[in-house]
């Protein structure tokens, strides 16, 4: 009888030259879907863009037409206004839900298939490491611009729509702030994905990795407002990665008012290596722990 090696069975199917991260992609979606807990947190997260939505109605309809009821009230009232800063508050109240959302999809990305032994069927297919990395990467950025990025382009839809001198060239006019909303949406999105699933390759469960990131969130921003009392100074809640966030989307949308720091005190360029760094570590984290399981 013939003595078989112990190794993988060759591959028999169509070889994916592209897009084989497709494959690892659609698969995290799909498990998404079945989860009524994804279900909830993701409706949760669409009761803000509900909101602004029924805001950019009543502001249009009031200032389009003098005589309406509502049309002094809607005036008066500095953050019913529909201008830039609406789309900065709406991504920036989302940060909360967002976060939410990505710890729960996020967390098990890597951990749940090192669990379940899930590591060996994908590395027997002709996917690399690189292949598996970005297809998870990529699913779970896409949950956190699913309830950024792309409800503020429906509701910029929606202003175009309302106005009625609305022209085909005005669609023109949406392109800086949409660029904007881009700019912040992936500002928010993209470190918070590449910590959470460089998490979830290091923690053997999803809660101990949920755990994790947020004890580290919270001692993070802990000390930085240990140092600010300390010295008395606010700049040092710079330390703060949710603040540094807060602070990018400040610059990108050119708003003024801070909170914890004078925005002239504190270089916008500085802050933008400060997440990057972060963001880079995580990455070669991903890329180390994933490599690693390819080579078993």
């Amino acid at each position: 009888m013939p003595v078989y090696s112990f190794t993988y069975r060759p591959f028999e199917g169509k070889y994916l030259r592209h897009f084989r991260w497709w494959i690892v992609f659609l698969e995290e979606v799909r498990l998404w879907n079945r989860s009524r807990i994804f279900q909830i947190l993701f409706l949760l997260g669409m009761l803000q863009p509900l909101a602004r939505f029924l805001q950019i109605l009543s502001y249009n309809s009031a200032m389009q037409d003098p005589n309406h009821p509502l049309a002094p009230l809607i005036r008066s009232v500095t953050w019913l206004k529909v201008n830039e800063e609406l789309y900065y508050n709406l991504i920036r109240l989302q940060a909360p839900i967002v976060l939410l959302l990505l710890l729960y999809v996020g967390a098990g990305t890597v951990c749940t298939d090192r669990k379940n032994r899930l590591w060996d069927i994908y590395f027997s297919k002709p996917i690399h490491w690189y292949d598996y990395l970005v297809g998870k990467l990529l699913s779970v950025i896409f949950c956190g611009l699913s309830l950024t990025f792309v409800p503020a382009v429906i509701l910029m839809f929606t202003d175009y729509v309302t106005k009625k001198s609305s022209t085909w060239t005005g669609l023109f006019s949406y392109l800086p702030v949409m660029g904007d909303s881009l700019m912040f949406s992936l500002v928010l999105v993209v470190p918070s994905a590449l910590a959470i699933v460089a998490a979830s390759s290091i923690f053997p469960t999803e809660n101990i990795t949920v755990i994790s990131v947020i004890t580290i969130l919270i001692a993070n921003t802990t000390l930085a407002g240990l140092l600010s009392n300390f010295m008395r100074d606010g700049n040092y809640m710079q330390i703060s990665f949710p603040v540094a966030i807060y602070f990018m989307g400040q610059k990108i949308f050119n708003v003024d008012r801070n909170i914890f720091f004078r925005t002239a005190d504190v270089s916008g360029f500085n802050m933008f290596l400060y997440i990057f760094f972060v963001s880079m570590l995580c990455l070669l984290i991903c890329i180390f722990q994933v490599r690693k399981a390819e080579r078993g």
